[in-house]
């Protein structure tokens, strides 16, 4: 089921194993909370569990599953695994799946993470994948309701773009906006072009828009902002060339959005965002431009070339196509 669904479902049953899955940290944090709010745990000591940190043992797990809350009717367990992690006894959980006790909850917090292998055929799974446009902005002005501030239309689509509708980096944006706003009490477009800081996600949108209208200006003035961001930096080529593969799946395929959506591995944003931009540029140019970036990543890795030289030798070349 969506995240959206969740609250509904746990009104009507609620169920013994859960998986979470998602990018949207706040979403899977948000799932756990609806969870343990819908059992109702009184006696949150001994029937609220969670393991978390470097090292998980799913016997030590599956023992907290087994042992039969107390004063409650039902034990929540919490699993992250979404966060870096190593797990042993992973073949405890699998046997305690297939018979598992009816008094206890167990919610594993996946995330994205591709390191452990579950069958989700064995869970409820939870999706937390980035929510739409409509959606987000529901949630976003019903947060701004809290501090009895407003927003203009423009400035809630900006902030949403800024944040590519990941609610995890929408809120820590709210709460400065809202502290910057406190005396006027309305978020204007201003205010978040000053004060919202862009995702590298959507720099590359960014910097993929003004390589297709050839602002040399503008393309430089983005790279100089990413210069600023070092770690970023370094893995800026690889985005780059997603980003690019991505448009030329979209541009030579005759698939639906939401089928290359399903097919790249990508949010709704993301697939709106590589449909306009893919009509920007002639097919054979995309392809030339995918070819590029894969010769240029051989040349840094095989020669004294700095990446800084490399993504600017790149551009120009895009520039001057």
């Amino acid at each position: 089921m969506k995240y959206i669904e969740l609250k509904n479902s746990l009104k009507s049953k609620i169920f013994n194993n859960y998986l979470l899955i998602g990018s949207d940290e706040f979403l899977l944090n948000k799932s756990v909370e609806l969870i343990f709010n819908a059992l109702k745990i009184n006696i949150t000591d001994l029937n609220f569990i969670k393991f978390i940190g470097e090292n998980v043992n799913f016997n030590d797990v599956v023992k907290a599953l087994n042992t039969m809350p107390v004063f409650d009717e039902k034990k929540l367990v919490v699993v992250y695994l979404n966060i870096k992690t190593s797990i042993t006894e992973l073949n405890a959980l699998n046997d305690y799946l297939k018979n598992y006790n009816p008094q206890s909850v167990l919610v594993v917090v996946l995330g994205e993470s591709a390191d452990v292998k579950l069958n989700q055929n064995l869970f409820e799974v939870v999706d937390c994948n980035r929510l739409g446009e409509e959606i987000t902005n529901k949630f976003v002005l019903s947060e701004l309701k809290h501090y009895n501030t407003n927003i203009t239309p423009q400035a809630l689509k900006k902030l949403n773009e800024y944040c590519v509708y990941d609610l995890t980096k929408i809120v820590k944006e709210l709460s400065k906006l809202t502290s910057y706003v406190a005396n006027k009490k309305l978020i204007e477009e201003k205010d978040v072009e000053l004060l919202v800081n862009k995702t590298l996600e959507f720099q590359i949108y960014e910097l993929t828009e003004n390589l297709a209208k050839k602002n040399k200006e503008k393309v430089f003035a983005i790279l100089d902002v990413l210069k600023n961001k070092k770690d970023s930096y370094k893995t800026l080529l690889p985005f780059i060339y997603n980003h690019f593969r991505r448009l030329f799946y979209v541009a030579t395929s005759n698939l639906s959005k939401s089928e290359l959506g399903a097919m790249l591995g990508v949010k709704d944003y993301a697939i709106t965002v590589a449909f306009k931009q893919s009509k920007m540029f002639p097919k054979i140019k995309l392809k030339q431009i995918i070819n590029i970036i894969a010769e240029l990543d051989y040349e840094l890795k095989t020669s004294a070339i700095s990446n800084e030289l490399g993504i600017e030798y790149l551009v120009l070349r895009i520039l001057n196509s």
